[in-house]
């Protein structure tokens, strides 16, 4: 179980990785990317926790998911 600073860690993280391509970014490669930069400082984190954040970051920051082909989605 994470605790609620180290989710805050990766809602920030992921939120940054958003902003930092106005084009979109494949959800994949940004699930992926926030793995990357914060395995080491939350070795408890798994690929779930950053999905589920995925969720919270959409809801809360206004975002929009494009579908540019099946099973392929980009948020901006």
């Amino acid at each position: 179980m994470l605790t609620k600073r180290q989710k805050r860690i990766i809602e920030a993280t992921m939120e940054n990785e958003i902003l930092a391509n106005p084009n979109g970014i494949n959800t994949r490669v940004l699930n992926q990317n926030v793995y990357n930069l914060l395995h080491a400082s939350i070795p408890k984190m798994n690929m779930h926790h950053i999905a589920g954040m995925l969720s919270w970051v959409y809801k809360s920051y206004g975002h929009k998911f494009l579908i540019r082909t099946a099973g392929f989605s980009v948020i901006v």
